[in-house]
C-alpha cells in the first residue's frame, strides 16, 4: 500500500491551539500540588478537570478499572523499576469511592496488599484479575465484600521478568467475552498454565493475547508493534491498541502480524507485516524532553503513548463520540484521533490535542470513561519516563476526572452516577444493551455472561435477547452498534448457531462479520455453515466481511480452508486493501506443499499479487518446491498473466542459495518470459537462470556490464545481479569494474566472494580514487579473509590507507581470525581493541570530567553532525537521517552525558538479542560479522555496516553468536578531545543542525 502519510496532517496539526500557548517548563524539582495540577489541565470550552484522588491516598497508579457499583479499583505499583523476582512486594489494589457524588473520592479501601509487579487489572466473574509479572493471577471475591475470599490463584505464568518497561498489561474485556491483554517487545515470554512444559507453551513478545475466563484457554491474538500500553474497542467491536516509539495506533485483527520496532516476527513465513492505520504521527523529531513547546507540539507531543479510550460515554458532546484518545507521555497531553472508513478497516485522522497538562511531572498512563460518562485518567507523576530506571519517584500519583459541563447545562451533569448493576435483574441487564453509555452495556453483558456460566440465566432471558436481536434485523433505522450489542449479549449467554443463517444473510456488514468471528470461536463449524462461508467468500460485496473471512481461515482445519481461500483470492479489488492481502496470506501459508497440487492451482488463480508472490516464495522454499513450481508454470506454452509476482516470489526463495540444479522446464519457461514487455520480469528471469547455473544468462549479463554504450544504471543492475550468484568467469570483470567509479561499489562487494591473491593489490591500487562509502566497502572486503587482512594492515603501515579509515568494528573483526601476526600488527597500530571493565569505567569518568556543561556549550554542532555521519550513521538514525541497523537514537536519553558515555564506551554492557553480533565463517574462508535480522530454514541474513548478505546455510562452516554489540568499543578514544566534544554535543542536541559547508570543513 502506498505511503498514507500526507501533507494534510501537517496542516491540520498546525490548527492545534491547546498545546501551542503558555507551555510550562519541561523540568521542575517538584510537581504541582494535586489540586493545582488538576486546574492546570487546559481543555476545550465547556470541559473541566478536577482531582478525584491524589497522594498520599494513591501513589503510582499504573492501572485502574470500575466495578459494577461504579467505584474505581486502582493498582498501585511501587515495584517498578526494580521488579521483584521472588514474588514479594508492596504493590496494592485500592478501592476508591465517591459516596456523596461530588466527583471526588472520599472513601478508600485496601483490597489487596503485598503484591508484586502489578501492571494491569480487570474485574469480573467473581473476582479480580491482575497482571503480576510473571503471572496472571485471580483473586476471588464472589461475595463482593471487598475482601479476598482466598489467596491469589495463578492462572497463567511465563511472562518475562526481564521485560523492564515492556511488561504485560492492558487487561480489557472484549465484546466476545474474552479477557485481552498486551505484551512488549522486550518481554520474551513462554505462557501457559503453571506446570505446562515449555514445548507446549505459547511463545510471544510484542502483541495482543487473550484468555477465556470460563474455558481457561489462552491464545496469542496478534503479534507486532513495540510496547503497546492501551487497548479499547469501538462501537463496532473493532480493536485498537496504542503504542510507543514507532507509529502510535494499530487496528488489530485476529491472527494478524503487525509492524515491529525491531527483530523478526516469531513466524519466519509471514514475510510481510501490516502497518499502522493512522495517516500521521505525533512526533516531529528531536529529543522530546527539551522540545516541549517546539516542533513536537505541532504533531502531538512525542512518540510515547499510554492508554487507549474510544469515547462512547454519555457526558461529552457528540463530536467526541467514537474518537480515540491516548495519553502522550512526553507531551503531557491527550492526543485525539478520529476514524474514517477505508476498505476493510479505517484510517485514523489527526484531530487537535484534547488537553495539555501544566504539571511538568505529568505522566499520564490510562484513561477510561465511567458509568457517569465522565473520563477518569491516571497520572503516574514522575520526573522521568519509561527508560528511566533510577531516581524514580514513588510517593506521587493522581487521578483526575474530566466532565463536560457548559454554563447553560444543569450542574447535575458534573455529578457521578450511582449504579449497582450486580443487583439488577436479567431483564434490566438486557435492556441496558441499548443505553447511550457503552460502559453500562459492556458491564451488563459481562454480568450476564457470568450468570450464564453459573446457571442463573433462564431460557426466558435467552429468548428475550434473541428476539431483540432478530427484531432489529428488520428495522433499517436501527444502528449497527445496537444490533451488535444484542448479538454480543446473545453470544454471552448462548450459542448463536440457531440464528446464524439470518445473521449471515443480513445486509449489515458488521453483523455478518461478527457472526463469522463468533461462529469460529471454538475453531469448528458445521458443513452447512462452511458452505455458507464459502458462498460469502465468493459473493459478499463488503471488504469488512472478506477481511473477517480471511481471518477465519486460521481458525479452520487446513482441509476446510481451500474453498474459502479460492474464492477470496479472486477479488482483484482487494489487492490494494490495507489488511486483506496479508490476512489472506497468513491464512493460506500452511497450505503450501499440498500433495494434490491445490496450492499451485490457488497460486495461478489468485488475482492478488502479494498473495501470489508470497505463496510462490513459500512453495519454492520447500523441499522439491522449486521443481514443482517450475513444472507447473511450464505446462502452458505461454506464462500465466500473474507471472511477475510469481517470479518475484521464486527469486525471494532463491536469494542467497547456491548450487541449485536447473529444474525441468525452466529453459522453455525462461525463453517465453524473456519476451515479456516488462523489463523487471525479464531481469528476474535472467537472475533465476543465473541461479540455476545457466551460463548463457551469465554471458548476457557480463556483456551488459562491459558494453559502455549502455546506460550506466543498466550496467550497474547487471553487475548487482551477477554478484548474487558468483561464477569464476566473473572475477576478471570485477577487477576491471573497480576502476569505474559507478560500478566500483558492487564490484568491491563481489570481490569479497572470491579467494584470489591479486584482489588485495587491485583494491589498494584504486583505493585513493574511491569515495567514502566505496572505501568502507573496500575495507570490508579486505577484512573478510585472513590473507587479505595482512595486506590491509600493510597498506595502513605504508600510508596507502589511513588508519582512521579502518573502524574499530573492522579491527575487532580482524581479531576474530585468531592470527597472531594480525593481532600483533593491530596492537602496534591501534592498541587493545577491547578494554577491561575497570578500564572502561575509568574512561567513562575521565570523559565525563572533560565533557562538562561549559565544554559542551562550546561544541561545534555542525561538525559534530559530520562526525556522526562518518562514524555512526551507517548503523544509527538520528533526526530522521541514517541507517536503521541499530536503535534509532532520536528518542533515547541523549541529554544525559552519563547515558551516552556508558553506551558508547561500553556498548556491549546491555545488548538486546536482536542487536548482538554473530560471527560467520563460510566454507571458502570468508569471515563476516553482523547482526541477524532474518533467518529461514535454508538461509541466514546478515546485516553488516555496509551491506545485507544472504547466506546459504550449506555454505556456512561456523555460525557463532556473541554477546557483543555491533557497535565497537574505542570510538571516542579514536577522536581528539575537540571531536569528542562536538560529537557528544551533537548527540545531545534538541534539533537538527546543518552540516558544515565545504569551506568550513
Amino acid at each position: 500500500m502506498p505511503n498514507r502519510f500526507s501533507v494534510s496532517r501537517i496542516v491540520l496539526a498546525m490548527t492545534v491551539s491547546l498545546a501551542s500557548r503558555d507551555l510550562p517548563a519541561a523540568e521542575s524539582d517538584q510537581p504541582l500540588p494535586p489540586e493545582q495540577a488538576a486546574e492546570s489541565i487546559k481543555l476545550p470550552p465547556g470541559f473541566s478537570a478536577t482531582l478525584f484522588a491524589g497522594e498520599p491516598d494513591v501513589v503510582q497508579p499504573i492501572a485502574f478499572t470500575f466495578d459494577t457499583r461504579g467505584r474505581l479499583w486502582v493498582v498501585e505499583c511501587t515495584s517498578y523499576p526494580e521488579w521483584s523476582d521472588d514474588g514479594t512486594g508492596n504493590d496494592r489494589v485500592l478501592i476508591l469511592e465517591d459516596t456523596d457524588n461530588d466527583g471526588r473520592s472520599d472513601k478508600r479501601t485496601v483490597f489487596f496488599e503485598g503484591g508484586s509487579n502489578l501492571s494491569g487489572i480487570a474485574l469480573g466473574f467473581g473476582g479480580v484479575w491482575l497482571c503480576s509479572v510473571p503471572n496472571l493471577i485471580f483473586i476471588p471475591d464472589e461475595d463482593a465484600d471487598d475482601q479476598p475470599d482466598g489467596p491469589p490463584e495463578i492462572l497463567l505464568d511465563g511472562w518475562d521478568l526481564n521485560a523492564r518497561h515492556n511488561v504485560f498489561n492492558g487487561l480489557t474485556w472484549g465484546p466476545d467475552g474474552w479477557l485481552y491483554g498486551l505484551n512488549g517487545i522486550l518481554s520474551n515470554s513462554l505462557v501457559d498454565a503453571p506446570g505446562t512444559p515449555d514445548e507446549e507453551r505459547t511463545a510471544l513478545d510484542c502483541g495482543v493475547w487473550r484468555y477465556h475466563p470460563t474455558g481457561r484457554e489462552f491464545e496469542l491474538y496478534a503479534s507486532g508493534t513495540t510496547n503497546p500500553w492501551g487497548l479499547d474497542f469501538d462501537a463496532y467491536g473493532r480493536m485498537f491498541i496504542t503504542n510507543c516509539v514507532i507509529e502510535h495506533l494499530f487496528q488489530v485483527l485476529p491472527g494478524a502480524h503487525y509492524k515491529r520496532m525491531f527483530g523478526q516476527d516469531r513466524d519466519p513465513n509471514v514475510y510481510g507485516l501490516i502497518q499502522t492505520c493512522a495517516d500521521h504521527i505525533h512526533w516531529g523529531g528531536g529529543y522530546w524532553d527539551i522540545s516541549i513547546g517546539g516542533i513536537h507540539d505541532d504533531f502531538g507531543g512525542g512518540h510515547a503513548h499510554a492508554g487507549a479510550m474510544i469515547y462512547l460515554g454519555d457526558n461529552w458532546p457528540e463530536e467526541y463520540r467514537g474518537n480515540l484518545f491516548t495519553l502522550n507521555i512526553h507531551g503531557r497531553r491527550a492526543n485525539r484521533d478520529s476514524f474514517e472508513p477505508h476498505g476493510s478497516g479505517v484510517v485514523a485522522k489527526h484531530q487537535p490535542d484534547f488537553f495539555l497538562s501544566g504539571d511538568p511531572w505529568f505522566r499520564g498512563l490510562e484513561l477510561k470513561y465511567g458509568p457517569d460518562g465522565a473520563v477518569y485518567l491516571t497520572d503516574w507523576n514522575d520526573t522521568g519516563e519509561c527508560h528511566d530506571y533510577e531516581n524514580t519517584q514513588k510517593q506521587t500519583g493522581r487521578i483526575f476526572r474530566i466532565v463536560y459541563n457548559p454554563d447553560d447545562a444543569p450542574s447535575a451533569t458534573a455529578e457521578t452516577r450511582t449504579v449497582n448493576l450486580a443487583e439488577a435483574d436479567n431483564e434490566t441487564l438486557v435492556t441496558l444493551q441499548q443505553h447511550d453509555n457503552e460502559w453500562l452495556a459492556r458491564e451488563a453483558r459481562q454480568i450476564l455472561q457470568h450468570r450464564a456460566d453459573t446457571g442463573t440465566v433462564d431460557e426466558a432471558t435467552v429468548a428475550s435477547i434473541r428476539q431483540r436481536l432478530l427484531s432489529t434485523l428488520d428495522e433499517p433505522e436501527v444502528s449497527s452498534a445496537d444490533r451488535l450489542r444484542n448479538l454480543w449479549a446473545l453470544h454471552a449467554v448462548s450459542r448463536i448457531d440457531d440464528v446464524a443463517t439470518e445473521l449471515l444473510d443480513h445486509d449489515d456488514e458488521h453483523v455478518r462479520a461478527w457472526t463469522i468471528r463468533l461462529l469460529l470461536e471454538d475453531r469448528s463449524v458445521t458443513r452447512g455453515q462452511l458452505l455458507r462461508l464459502t458462498e460469502l467468500a465468493q459473493f459478499d460485496p463488503s471488504p469488512v466481511v472478506r477481511a473477517e473471512l480471511a481471518c477465519a481461515l486460521q481458525r479452520l482445519p487446513s482441509g476446510d480452508r481451500w474453498a474459502i481461500a479460492r474464492n477470496l483470492v479472486r477479488h482483484e479489488q482487494d489487492g490494494g486493501d490495507h489488511n486483506i492481502p496479508l490476512l489472506l496470506w497468513y491464512g493460506v501459508e500452511p497450505l503450501a506443499g499440498d500433495e494434490r497440487n491445490r496450492d499451485l492451482k490457488l497460486l495461478t488463480a489468485t488475482q492478488i499479487p502479494l498473495v501470489q508472490r508470497y505463496l510462490a516464495r513459500r512453495i519454492a522454499s520447500l523441499d522439491d518446491g522449486i521443481g514443482r513450481l517450475v513444472s507447473w508454470l511450464a505446462v502452458d506454452s505461454s506464462p500465466p498473466s500473474g507471472i511477475k509476482p510469481i517470479l518475484a516470489g521464486l527469486r525471494d526463495a532463491t536469494e542467497g542459495r547456491r548450487n541449485l540444479p536447473m529444474p525441468d522446464g525452466w529453459r522453455d519457461l525462461a525463453a517465453s518470459v524473456m519476451s515479456a514487455p516488462d523489463e523487471s520480469v525479464r531481469n528476474t528471469a535472467l537472475y533465476l537462470s543465473l541461479v540455476f547455473g545457466d551460463e548463457r544468462a551469465a554471458e548476457t549479463l557480463q556483456r551488459t556490464v562491459r558494453d559502455a554504450s549502455l546506460a550506466m544504471d543498466d550496467r550497474r543492475v547487471a553487475l548487482e545481479t551477477l554478484i548474487q550468484v558468483p561464477h569464476d568467469s566473473l572475477l576478471p570483470l570485477l577487477k576491471l569494474a573497480v576502476s569505474q567509479k559507478p560500478l566500483a561499489g558492487p564490484a568491491l562487494r563481489g570481490l569479497a566472494l572470491f579467494d584470489d591473491d591479486e584482489i588485495p593489490a587491485v583494491i589498494i591500487s584504486h583505493y585513493s580514487r574511491l569515495d567514502d562509502s566505496q572505501r568502507q566497502e573496500a575495507i570490508s572486503t579486505l577484512a573478510s579473509r585472513e590473507d587479505y587482512a595482512l595486506q590491509l594492515l600493510a597498506a595502513v603501515r605504508e600510508e596507502k590507507i589511513k588508519p582512521g579509515d579502518v573502524s574499530v568494528y573492522v579491527a575487532r573483526q580482524l581479531r576474530d581470525f585468531g592470527n597472531e601476526e594480525i593481532n600483533r600488527q593491530l596492537d602496534q597500530l591501534w592498541g587493545s581493541v577491547r578494554a577491561s571493565s575497570e578500564e572502561k569505567r575509568r574512561r567513562i569518568r575521565e570523559f565525563a570530567e572533560q565533557l562538562s556543561a561549559d565544554e559542551l556549550a562550546a561544541a561545534d554542532l555542525p561538525y559534530g553532525r559530520l562526525l556522526f555521519t562518518q562514524k555512526c550513521a551507517n548503523c544509527h538514525r538520528l533526526f530522521g537521517e541514517g541507517a536503521v541497523i541499530g536503535p534509532d537514537l532520536t528518542g533515547a536519553q541523549r541529554t544525559s552525558v552519563d547515558y551516552l558515555l556508558q553506551h558508547i564506551v561500553d556498548p556491549s554492557s546491555a545488548v538486546p538479542r536482536e542487536y548482538r553480533v554473530h560471527t560467520v565463517l563460510t566454507t571458502d574462508g570468508r569471515l563476516i560479522n553482523g547482526v541477524v535480522p532474518e533467518e529461514s530454514r535454508r538461509t541466514i541474513t546478515l546485516q553488516t555496516p555496509t551491506e545485507r548478505i544472504v547466506l546459504d546455510r550449506g555454505n556456512i562452516d561456523e555460525l557463532k553468536p556473541t554477546s557483543l554489540s555491533m557497535m565497537p568499543e574505542g570510538l571516542l578514544e579514536a577522536l581528539t578531545p575537540q571531536e569528542r566534544r562536538d560529537l557528544i554535543g551533537y548527540l545531545a542536541a534538541p534539533t537538527q543542525v546543518p552540516l558544515p559547508t565545504d569551506e568550513q570543513q
